[in-house]
């Protein structure tokens, strides 16, 4: 393209000897700073396609984090929701106006569970380096302001649910070294110590630990369900967008 310039100037400046060259240097000059234009033209197309493309890459990482998610949150939703069925039944059972002082030792003694289950290990490095890299600002409004909602809530509330259940496990201590529960095998501490324990309790001690630990747990269950139903709505919604998204842009 340069040389073709390079003619149409030539032929120019030999029509008129006198300015031949001026004509000349000035063409040169001219070639130099159109060359330079394409130059910076040529590489500004290469730098943005291969950011585009990083940005698709991502993405397409992003989807796929979120999908693997949808997966592990839809297998904890049923555990979490049989649990805390379990503890809202167990104190019904307890606030019944038939109860008795049996009918909570029953319950603490054989059936109740303090146990807790740990939360979904998110994986969270695409959305980071999203950040890091900067590259989620090159995202429409729309789709940028999704991402950034989504994390920001899923956060939230996943410390949330962190912070009650670091006060709950304050619960369970306090519980687990006062009273014996066989209603796992891995805790049945064998029939001597469970005797011994439960010989001569407190009454008003049990009963106030219950409601305690059992409002705890009903908390944290409850917490939990809902940062996992948040994630599971939202990961279908901005899995739908991206994939709207990638449709519209790169295909």
């Amino acid at each position: 393209m340069i040389n073709f310039f390079r003619r149409i100037r030539r032929k120019l400046a030999d029509d008129n000897k006198p300015l031949k060259y001026i004509r000349y240097a000035l063409g040169e000059i001219v070639l130099v700073v159109i060359g330079i234009l394409i130059a910076l033209s040529i590489n500004n197309w290469n730098e943005n396609r291969k950011t585009e493309v990083k940005i698709e890459n991502s993405l397409i990482a992003l989807r796929n984090d979120l999908v693997q998610d949808t997966i592990l949150i839809k297998r904890r939703l049923p555990f979490i929701n049989e649990h805390y069925d379990l503890n809202e039944s167990l104190r019904a059972r307890v606030a019944k106006p038939n109860a008795t002082v049996d009918t909570l030792i029953q319950i603490m003694r054989y059936e109740f569970n303090p146990n807790w289950i740990v939360q979904i290990p998110y994986n969270t490095n695409t959305y980071n380096s999203l950040n890091q890299t900067g590259l989620v600002e090159n995202l429409s409004d729309s789709l940028k302001a999704t991402i950034k909602n989504f994390y920001n809530t899923k956060i939230s509330l996943m410390d949330r649910v962190e912070k009650t259940t670091n006060d709950y496990q304050g619960k369970v201590t306090s519980y687990v070294n006062t009273y014996t529960f066989g209603v796992t095998k891995i805790h049945d501490q064998g029939a001597l110590i469970d005797s011994l324990v439960w010989k001569n309790i407190n009454y008003g001690h049990l009963a106030a630990t219950f409601q305690g630990i059992s409002n705890f747990k009903r908390i944290l269950f409850t917490e939990t369900k809902e940062e996992l139903e948040f994630s599971l709505e939202s990961s279908r919604d901005l899995i739908a967008q991206i994939d709207n998204y990638i449709n519209e842009i790169y295909n």
